[in-house]
């Protein structure tokens, strides 16, 4: 029979996955669901400790720190680079402007995180002269790069901070280089294919078709942006500690096979929950690897999948419908070709 505690953890896995979902303004108010069921989950298991509140409040910081730097550099450049976006593609066609956009996004999450990455995606595709379909399409297929781009490093987004806050005390080396190592043979090719794909999917330049009008990002959405990611990032780590014991007896048994599909889920609720209540420090890495590609891959089928589609979503005006018209086919086709990849080795 299980526990107060035990059932008491089970719950706040089942809400911080399944709450957004379930109600609007949970999924609204996401970032104090995930501090407050954090908070709860570490004091029913007797889990406070003053390592686990500084490696929450260091991960997060340093997410947020990425977001800050990346928004303020972008907001000084934006405007010469919708101008150098222009000419670049007068001069070598819309085709190879998409490609090199999606590409250079998804490379660039790694490093100025996932929401920065979107905007320069959104940004530099508004700058080109795209019908608006095919403009819309591009954008969701850079949001699918930008996502597997995410996970190469620590700073990428939520989910990635969370595994690596996750993972600290495994048996094997975990440095700087790790998810790069992990995953970047995989997340790599994935991205380039997308790159490619947005190339093929937008067709030439609409003579017609003109650059939609520019929307800076204000210093107010930079601070409330970064004082949500804080909180969410804050709450998912502590959320994840206190699972841990918990996650041991549930995922450790299961195939990589198995923990890939299921991570198809990731599809609909937020990638850094589901790695929250999923990865172990006693995990091989060969389970991480699946587990932690299955929510790369499904994140960005549908619109909710993960939060920067929600700015790519607005500043586009892409649907839900629409999104997933494009979405749910490249993200089949990215865990297929994973899946193979991984089956082959």
């Amino acid at each position: 029979m299980p526990s107060f505690s035990d059932a008491a953890l089970a719950m706040c896995a089942f809400w911080i996955v399944a709450g957004p979902l379930l109600d609007k303004r949970i999924e609204e108010k996401v970032e104090w669901l995930s501090l407050s069921l954090g908070a709860f989950a570490l004091t029913a298991s007797w889990s406070w400790s003053e390592r686990v509140i500084i490696e929450a409040l260091a991960r997060a910081a340093s997410l947020g720190g990425a977001l800050v730097a990346g928004a303020l550099f972008f907001s000084a450049v934006h405007a010469p680079l919708r101008r150098v976006v222009g000419r670049l593609c007068a001069r070598f066609g819309t085709r190879p402007a998409v490609a090199a956009t999606v590409a250079l996004s998804g490379l660039a999450a790694p490093f100025v995180t996932a929401g920065v990455a979107v905007l320069l995606l959104v940004e530099v595709l508004a700058a080109l002269p795209l019908e608006e379909g095919r403009r819309r399409e591009a954008g969701v297929l850079g949001c699918c790069a930008v996502g597997l781009g995410s996970g190469l490093s620590s700073v990428g987004g939520p989910a990635s901070a969370v595994l690596m806050s996750k993972v600290s005390g495994a048996a094997y080396p975990v440095g700087p280089g790790f998810l790069f190592s992990l995953v970047g043979a995989w997340l790599v090719p994935g991205l380039l294919g997308l790159a490619a794909g947005a190339a093929v999917l937008c067709g030439a330049a609409d003579p017609a078709a003109k650059p939609r009008p520019e929307d800076p990002f204000s210093l107010w959405t930079l601070l409330v942006l970064t004082g949500r990611l804080f909180v969410f990032t804050a709450g998912l780590v502590l959320l994840g500690d206190a699972l841990t014991p918990l996650i041991e007896r549930a995922f450790l048994g299961l195939h990589p096979a198995a923990l890939y599909w299921a991570n198809a889920l990731a599809s609909v609720t937020d990638n850094a929950a589901l790695v929250a209540v999923q990865v172990s420090p006693t995990m091989s890495q060969d389970q991480l690897r699946h587990a932690f590609l299955g929510v790369l891959t499904a994140g960005s089928a549908f619109l909710s999948g993960d939060p920067p589609n929600l700015v790519a979503a607005h500043k586009l005006g892409i649907p839900a419908r629409g999104w997933a018209l494009v979405g749910v086919p490249a993200s089949a086709a990215l865990m297929l070709f994973c899946f193979l990849s991984l089956a082959g080795l």
